[in-house]
C-alpha cells in the first residue's frame, strides 16, 4: 500500500497543479480543488511516511517511470514527514488566505502551490544524478514563479529574480559535485555513487563544492542574500513552505553527500559547517532584530536556525572523526528533529504574519501595536510559535535546541585534545548568543505587534482571520506543543532514521544515557514533570491572588500633565537600540537627519530622521561583484558589431584553438 499511496500523492499534486488551467470565470472553483488536491496529498504523504518511520523496513518506494527513477528510504521519509506535516497546515491556510488574490492570477497560484509540493517531494524520492537535478531545478523554477507572482510590485520581481540568480548558481556547484564524483563511480545511480574510489583531492573538492551549493539553498552566510528579499515578496502561504520545508531539503541533500557518496569524514569538513552555521546563526539574530518589516524579521530567523541545525549537524561530523564517533548521533539527531520542529514553528508563524498584513495591510510593525485586542486568536497562536523559535521549555524548540546543546557540550568536554575541547567552547558560546539574540527578537516583535497601543489607522480597521485561517495556525501551534511536551515519541522515530546512516555507531541501548527522556547522569528533560510543576505552581500563584482582598487603585502614568500618545511606547528600534551600538562594528548603520523647515523658538526645527541597516555582506561582497559584471558586460559589447563575418571569424578562431589544445 505504500507505493500506491505515494504514487497517489504525486497524482493528486499533479492534478491541483493541472487547476492552473482551468478557465477564467471558474477561478474560484480552481483555488478550492487546488487547495484540496494539496491538502488531501498532503494528508496521504504525511500518513505513509510517519507509518514507514514507526514500522516499515527497506525501502519506501523503488521504481522507475519514464526516465525519473525513485528510492526512498529512511532519510528521505524523515523530510518525506517535514513536507507532508507543513504542506496540510498551509494548505488548510491558504482555503482563506489565498482568496486575498481572487483577480490577481488566483488560478495561477493554487496550481504552482501543487507543483511546488510535488517538486520537494520528487527530489526526496530521485535516485540518481539527473532524477535529482531535474527535480531540484523543478523546484527553483516554481518557487521563483510563486515569489515573481506579484510581478507588478517592483519590490517582488527584483527579489524574485535575484533568487533565480543565486539558486541556479547553486545548483552549478551542487552538479559540479556530482560530474566529480561520477567520474571516478562509473555511474550516476545513487546506489553505485558512493561506491568509487576518490583521491583526497576529488573527496575535498567535492565536499566544498557540494556544501557550496546546499548553503545556499539553506541561506547560510554569506549566501543568504536571497532569502530575506524573497521570502518577504512571496505570498505568505508560500513564504512558510519556502522556510518550513525547502530549506530544509537543502539539509538533506547535504547529508546524502555526507553518508553516501563522501565515503569517510574529515575533521574539518565537520568543523567549517560548524562555524558557518554558528555564525549564520549568531549573524542572522542580529539582523532579525534589526528589521521593521514583519516578513524580513522571520526571513533572517530562519537564517538564524538553518545555522542551528548546521551548526548541530557539523558538530557531528566532527565527533565522527574522534574515538568517540558513537556521540556524533547527538549531533546529528539534534539537526533532524530541530529540522522538523523548525518547520512547523516557522509556518506557524509566517502563516500568523499574513494574518495580520491582510489584516492591516502592512509589513511595518513599527505602525502596529495592540493587535492582541482586535486579533486573539492570531495573538495567542503567534505567542505559541514565538516561544517555541526563543526556545521556551514545553515547546518544540526548545527539544532540538536542547540536543544541539548537548552536542556542543559533548565535543567541549572531548578529551581527544585542546583543539576539539576549543571548538566546542567556541560552539557553545556562539550558540548561547544566537539563542540569546533570539529571545529578545521574538519578545521586541510580539510585543511591538500585540501588546500596547495602536501606533496607525491601519490597526483600527484591523479584524480577526477567517476560520481556515485560524484552523491552519491552530493545529500548528498544537503541534508545536505537543512536540515539546511529548517528544519522547517522535525523537525515537527520528533516532532510527538518522541511525540508519551509518554502521560504525555503537547499539543504540548504549546511547540512552545520553538522552534527556530517560533517567541518566548526562542531562535530564522531563516536559511531563515540568508541565506538573508549573501547573501547580500557576495554581497556587492563581488561588493566593483571588483570594486577596487588598485594593489596588491603578492610574495612567504621570506623564508631565499630558495625555500620554502611542507614540511614546517603546519602538521596535528603540528596543534594539542597546544592540545596534554594541554591534554597530558589525552592522554599520546608516543615518540621514534633515531639517524640514524652520521652526518656532518653543519646538525648534523639524526634523526628519532615518535609520537603514543595510546587509553588509550584499553591501561588501555583491554589489561590488555586480559592478565588476556590468563592467566585464559593458567591455565585451566592443565586440558586438552587427557583422556576420565578423562573428564567423570568432567562431573559427575559437574552433583553431580548440585544434590546437587537442593535439598538444
Amino acid at each position: 500500500m505504500g507505493m500506491e499511496l505515494i504514487y497517489i500523492t504525486l497524482a493528486v499534486y499533479g492534478m491541483g497543479a493541472a487547476t492552473a488551467l482551468f478557465p477564467k470565470k471558474m477561478e474560484m472553483a480552481a483555488h478550492y480543488c487546488a487547495v484540496l488536491a494539496a491538502v488531501f496529498g498532503s494528508g496521504a504523504l504525511l500518513y505513509q511516511s510517519a507509518a514507514y518511520l514507526m514500522q516499515g523496513s527497506g525501502s519506501l518506494l523503488s521504481g522507475s517511470w519514464a526516465f525519473f527513477t525513485f528510492n526512498a528510504d529512511r532519510w528521505s521519509a524523515v523530510f518525506l514527514l517535514i513536507t507532508g506535516l507543513a504542506g496540510t497546515v498551509t494548505s488548510i491556510y491558504a482555503w482563506g488566505y489565498a482568496k486575498s488574490y481572487l483577480g490577481k492570477r488566483l488560478r495561477l497560484l493554487g496550481g504552482l502551490w501543487n507543483a511546488f509540493l510535488l517538486s520537494m517531494v520528487l527530489v526526496l524520492l530521485a535516485a540518481d544524478v539527473f532524477s535529482f537535478l531535474l527535480a531540484w531545478e523543478l523546484m527553483a523554477v516554481v518557487s521563483f514563479l510563486l515569489v515573481n507572482h506579484e510581478a507588478e510590485k517592483k519590490a517582488a520581481h527584483n527579489a524574485a529574480y535575484q533568487y533565480l540568480v543565486m539558486t541556479h548558481i547553486g545548483t552549478a556547484a551542487i552538479m559540479i559535485a556530482f560530474l566529480m564524483i561520477g567520474s571516478q563511480a562509473g555511474s550516476l545511480d545513487f546506489a553505485v555513487l558512493g561506491q568509487g574510489v576518490l583521491s583526497d583531492n576529488v573527496r575535498n573538492a567535492a565536499f566544498i563544492t557540494a556544501f557550496a551549493g546546499f548553503a545556499l539553498k539553506a541561506g547560510l552566510l554569506p549566501l543568504h542574500v536571497w532569502l530575506p528579499n524573497a521570502h518577504p515578496a512571496a505570498p505568505s502561504h508560500v513564504s512558510a513552505l519556502m522556510s518550513g520545508v525547502m530549506l530544509k531539503i537543502a539539509l538533506y541533500g547535504f547529508g546524502r553527500f555526507i553518508f553516501q557518496f563522501l565515503g569517510p569524514m574529515e575533521f574539518w569538513w565537520g568543523a567549517f559547517v560548524l562555524v558557518v552555521g554558528l555564525l549564520s546563526a549568531v549573524l542572522g539574530a542580529l539582523y532579525a532584530q534589526m528589521e521593521k518589516d514583519i516578513k524580513r524579521i522571520l526571513a533572517y530567523s530562519s537564517v538564524e536556525n538553518m545555522g542551528i541545525i548546521f551548526g548541530a549537524f557539523g558538530c557531528g561530523m566532527v565527533l565522527m572523526t574522534t574515538p568517540r564517533h558513537d556521540y556524533a548521533l547527538i549531533g546529528f539527531l539534534a539537526a533532524v528533529v530541530h529540522s522538523l520542529n523548525h518547520s512547523v514553528m516557522k509556518s506557524l508563524l509566517f502563516m500568523s504574519a499574513g494574518a495580520v498584513m491582510h489584516a492591516t495591510d502592512s509589513k511595518d510593525i513599527e505602525k502596529m501595536g495592540g493587535l492582541g485586542k482586535l486579533m486573539p486568536w492570531t495573538a495567542v497562536f503567534t505567542l505559541v510559535g514565538s516561544m517555541g523559535l526563543s526556545a521556551l521549555p514545553l515547546t518544540g524548540g526548545f527539544v532540538g535546541e536542547w540536543l544541539a546543546l548537548q552536542s556542543f557540550v559533548t565535543l567541549a568536554g572531548s578529551s581527544e585534545g585542546q583543539g576539539l575541547r576549543l571548538l566546542g567552547a567556541l560552539a557553545f558560546v556562539l550558540f548561547g548568543l544566537a539563542s540569546a539574540l533570539a529571545v529578545g527578537c521574538f519578545v521586541r516583535l510580539y510585543g511591538v505587534v500585540f501588546l500596547g497601543r495602536n501606533r496607525s489607522r491601519l490597526v483600527e480597521r484591523a479584524h480577526e482571520s477567517d476560520w481556515s485561517m485560524r484552523l491552519g495556525m491552530g493545529l500548528a501551534a498544537i503541534l508545536v506543543l505537543l512536540l515539546g511536551i511529548v517528544p519522547g515519541p517522535v525523537v525515537a522515530v527520528l533516532q532510527t532514521a538518522v541511525q540508519n546512516q551509518q554502521t560504525l555507531w555503537r547499539s543504540f541501548a548504549d546511547m540512552q544515557k545520553v538522552w534527556w527522556f530517560g533517567s541518566g547522569s548526562y542531562a535530564v528533560y522531563a516536559p511531563l514533570l515540568l508541565l506538573t510543576v508549573l501547573s501547580v505552581v500557576l495554581l497556587a500563584v492563581a488561588l493566593m491572588t483571588c483570594g486577596d482582598k487588598s485594593f489596588v487603585h491603578r492610574e495612567v502614568t504621570w506623564n508631565c500633565g499630558t495625555y500620554p500618545t502611542a507614540r511614546q511606547q517603546y519602538s521596535a528600534t528603540g528596543f534594539s537600540k542597546p544592540l545596534r551600538r554594541a554591534f554597530d562594528f558589525l552592522l554599520k548603520p546608516k543615518r540621514t537627519a534633515t531639517y524640514l523647515k524652520k521652526g518656532n523658538p518653543y519646538f525648534g526645527r523639524q526634523m526628519e530622521y532615518k535609520l537603514s541597516i543595510p546587509d553588509q555582506f550584499t553591501e561588501k561582497l555583491y554589489v561590488p561583484i555586480q559592478h565588476y559584471m556590468v563592467w566585464s558586460a559593458s567591455f565585451l559589447r566592443r565586440i558586438q558589431q552587427g557583422s556576420v563575418r565578423l562573428y564567423i571569424s570568432y567562431v573559427m578562431v575559437a574552433m583553431l584553438l580548440v585544434l590546437i589544445w587537442g593535439a598538444m
